[in-house]
């Protein structure tokens, strides 16, 4: 990563998660482009107090149908669990995202600032059960990953990371660098091009 784009993170990590990062130095044309790009991105919000917090329409996505025939079984079940609900919802609208070609880093953060506020309140055991239903286990495994590679969460945050447990520690190892070694693990329904595309949108930042 460069100067520009490890300190895109770093004020990420400092506004969304409460860290306490120091800053690089750099010029003013790259304070500036760190600025347009949170712009683009929807996470200015996260870096300058004063920016209007965007808010995401999480029920807006293409698993619409399916998520209803789960939240109305749930509604009326013995052990209904509504933040277990929401979490889903969240990660659908960010594979959604992804799907469609779209990075929303808005949304993965939302998706870790759930986790940290109401982590404990998730039935994670339901949850991987949702993601076996609908078919979209590996790519949660995969946003998880970009929590843990780039804003610093831990793999115990993130239960689900189960079947890629192993790979997910050796990515918070590797210097926290997003590696298209994992991104290889999307279903095969999704183009590799796809998958080069969110790699260099989420890690790369024009000098």
């Amino acid at each position: 990563m460069n100067v520009l784009t490890r300190n895109y993170f770093r004020m990420l990590r400092n506004g969304a998660f409460g860290e306490n990062e120091p800053m690089e130095p750099m010029s003013k044309y790259k304070w500036e482009a760190l600025y347009r790009r949170a712009e683009r991105e929807e996470v200015l919000s996260y870096i300058k107090d004063d920016a209007p917090h965007i808010s995401i329409n999480f029920e807006d996505h293409t698993q619409g149908r399916k998520f209803r025939s789960i939240a109305k079984a749930e509604y009326h079940a013995i052990d209904t669990s509504l933040d277990t609900l929401d979490m889903l919802n969240i990660m659908l609208y960010n594979i959604d995202q992804t799907i469609s070609g779209h990075t929303s880093l808005h949304g993965i953060i939302e998706m870790g600032r759930f986790l940290r506020k109401k982590g404990d309140k998730v039935d994670f055991v339901k949850l991987e059960s949702w993601f076996q239903k609908l078919g979209v286990n590996r790519m949660a495994q995969l946003h998880g990953s970009v929590l843990i590679s780039l804003f610093g969460f831990n793999i115990d945050e993130l239960p689900f990371m189960t079947s890629e447990r192993a790979l997910a520690e050796k990515l918070g190892d590797q210097d926290k660098r997003l590696t298209l070694s994992y991104l290889a693990h999307y279903p095969l329904s999704t183009t590799h091009s796809m998958l080069r595309r969110l790699h260099n949108a989420i890690t790369q930042i024009e000098e």
